[in-house]
């Protein structure tokens, strides 16, 4: 017989994060994109936008859930900052500041990239399964 376990709040931070990154990539691409001479793509890009923060919102609130289940506090505050950095891409989008839009957009997708990462890295979020690897 198999183990059936329900997902932990660390393997749904996990998928969310990941889900989260690659939301964040095809952004970029659907921006380059628009920016190249698709035009069709630019609402794709700013109904992705929305689905980004609602993904962000979610990450959050099971960072919060897997805090309160003794997990660390940096997914905490990493999901706060991204969701920071997205809400002031909303903003400058609808202010038409493109370039700071682009930099930032950017910086999303580094941090984006940096979470995820870090919600796999052995050691750096405890587990239930094994001794935490230091290092």
């Amino acid at each position: 017989m198999t183990d059936r376990r329900p997902a932990t709040a660390l393997t749904a931070l996990r998928i969310e994060a990941t889900v989260l990154m690659s939301l964040a990539i095809g952004q970029a691409g659907l921006a380059a994109g628009f920016l190249g001479g698709q035009e069709a793509l630019k609402p794709v890009h700013g109904a992705n936008a929305f689905v980004l923060l609602a993904v962000t919102v979610v990450l959050v609130l099971t960072a919060a859930v897997h805090r309160r289940r003794g997990g660390g506090r940096w997914p905490v505050l990493a999901g706060t900052i991204l969701l920071a950095v997205e809400i002031t891409q909303l903003l400058l989008a609808r202010a038409d500041v493109v370039g700071a839009h682009i930099f930032l957009g950017i910086v999303f997708v580094v941090l984006a990239t940096l979470v995820t990462s870090y919600l796999f890295r052995p050691g750096f979020v405890p587990s239930s399964t094994g001794p935490a690897v230091r290092g």
